[in-house]
């Protein structure tokens, strides 16, 4: 009867609000309202609602920073809104009214020179123009064609430039299109592209069997255009043409708009593509997945609304979100995080939220933090102490029709406490189909899935708070998963757990899985187990 003990959870990094964990890399594990901080879990801090009500249904942000304060700006699908720190104003625009209702559209943005430009695709790109203020309302990109939409709008150094294009009523998706150059501070003066005391042009991109334009994303000095079954690259070189293309990858593509983000690092491309998520910083991309994992994950999402997926940078704690609509959703719904640092990744469950967007900014009046402030143990406490603001993740979460407390017209704030919007909640940790009949001397785990096994006690190395515990079997790998009963644990007088506590229910399979969870939002913390395992023979 093999003693095995499981102490691989120091390996995973840090990774938070997580709901499934891959360990070992090639297996997909479950875990819920868990931290990972310094290799081990720890009770996670929960989404808070912050910005009081938005003024509408969030769908996209812009955050934009004066001397004093952070402006964080917002659309829904037909109005438009700012929020100063203390109160929410309409700035839709004032000539033309509401923006085009399109419940499909995919909003996107940039900061140029200090000005925020919205786009729908619909509509003439919107700007914030002139000192922010909540009396600022949106106008029109000053100078661009009235009959000229672009899907993706994106700068380049000095220019703007659009990326799949409509012209007259007319879609030409290969199509980049860019402006003349602009001062600092200031928004194009041309969009003229045939005339030649301009910088303005147009290039129509040829391999048009590789799908629409999708996306667009610098990296370095270079522009990337992603399309769905293939990537270009875009550089300056002045002159007669000013910018040169060039393909980079002619058999990869990405999966949705908002589906390349910068990693940790500054120097590679995180992409979504059809089937894999890729890294690239200009030469041969990688990919970051298993084939376990590709296949686990990309079977998951729901392929009729994929187009609103989306992907960020977390650079705080070395994390890449990517956020997608499993089956049966519209909008996001879980999140892939992956651990830059630690190579591990997680699904996290959103609790029935579905998400549009994200961004990173400050948050006045949550954002700074003194040593007054601090009611956390130096072991608890795992905020920085070297920056007086901190990013936050915020996430637009616009579900008025949901029955949960934390419905509604939102914003969510990671990392704000044990709540979710002032319902407190309680950790889970699981890990799912585990195969092992041994380990070797060298502490790596043997794992033959045709044999079946029993758990018949566990010796979890925790501290903390008292918690439950529970083993399930599969007879089939994949098969329906049939958990025996929980077992209380209490780390101040128990040292193990017989998990024998009901010969009802089936007590050995080919695939085992374990949980942990407590019953209160109390922190606990889990180091690793041991479990004593026997092999039962290959029925």
């Amino acid at each position: 009867m093999p003693i095995v003990e499981i102490n691989d959870l120091a390996r995973v990094g840090q990774i938070n609000d997580i709901a499934a964990y891959m360990l070992p890399p090639e297996a997909w594990t479950l875990a819920e309202n868990i931290r990972y901080s310094k290799g081990s879990p720890q009770v996670l801090d929960g989404w808070a609602q912050v910005f009081g009500t938005p003024g509408g249904p969030p769908h996209y942000t812009l955050t934009v920073k004066d001397s004093s304060k952070t402006w964080w700006l917002y659309m829904s699908l037909i109005k438009a809104y700012v929020y100063d720190g203390n109160v929410h104003t309409e700035i839709t625009r004032v000539a033309g009214g509401n923006y085009a209702t399109n419940n499909t559209q995919d909003l996107n943005g940039v900061v140029f020179g200090g000005i925020p430009i919205f786009n729908n695709g619909i509509d003439v790109p919107q700007a914030w123009i002139g000192a922010y203020a909540t009396t600022l309302k949106l106008v029109a990109l000053p100078n661009w064609p009235a009959t000229l939409r672009t899907a993706i709008l994106r700068n380049f150094g000095s220019y703007l430039i659009g990326f799949n294009m409509t012209d007259t009523g007319i879609n030409y998706p290969h199509l980049v299109q860019w402006s003349n150059p602009a001062a600092p501070g200031t928004v194009p003066t041309s969009w003229a592209y045939s005339n030649p005391a301009t910088e303005g042009g147009r290039k129509d991109m040829p391999d048009v069997n590789s799908g629409f334009i999708q996306e667009a994303k610098q990296l370095g000095s270079t522009m990337f255009i992603y399309k769905e079954r293939s990537i270009w690259k875009m550089n300056f070189i002045g002159g007669q043409f000013i910018f040169q293309f060039d393909t980079f990858l002619e058999d990869v593509g990405v999966l949705a708009p908002r589906c390349v983000c910068m990693d940790i690092t500054g120097t590679k491309h995180v992409v979504v593509t059809q089937d894999d998520i890729i890294t690239h910083n200009g030469n041969s991309p990688e990919s970051i997945l298993t084939d376990r994992q590709r296949i686990s994950l990309f079977n998951s999402i729901n392929r009729d609304t994929a187009q609103t997926s989306f992907i960020f940078t977390n650079k705080a704690k070395d994390e890449i979100w990517f956020c997608y609509p499993e089956a049966g959703q519209a909008w996001p719904s879980r999140a892939l995080i992956w651990n830059a640092k630690g190579g591990k990744g997680a699904i996290s469950f959103a609790s029935g939220i579905t998400f549009r967007n994200a961004n990173l900014g400050d948050l006045q009046g949550v954002s700074s933090e003194t040593w007054a402030d601090g009611t956390d143990t130096w072991e608890d406490d795992t905020g920085p102490w070297s920056q007086i603001i901190k990013q936050k993740i915020v996430l637009c979460a616009p579900d008025p029709s949901r029955t949960l407390s934390y419905a509604g017209y939102k914003f969510y704030q990671l990392d704000s406490g044990i709540t979710r919007d002032g319902v407190t909640f309680a950790p889970v940790l699981a890990r799912e189909d585990l195969g092992i009949v041994g380990q070797k001397r060298s502490g790596e785990l043997i794992n033959d899935f045709k044999q079946m096994k029993m758990v018949d006690s566990v010796w979890p190395k925790l501290e903390g708070a008292p918690i439950r515990l529970r083993v399930g079997f599969r007879e089939v790998v994949k098969g329906p998963l049939t958990w025996q009963d929980y077992t209380a644990f209490n780390p101040a007088t128990d040292l193990w757990v017989n998990t024998l506590v009901n010969e009802n229910l089936p007590g050995c399979g080919k695939a085992v899985s374990i949980e942990f969870s407590a019953t209160t939002s109390d922190s606990w913390r889990l180091d690793g187990y041991s479990m004593n395992i026997e092999v039962v023979g290959p029925y």
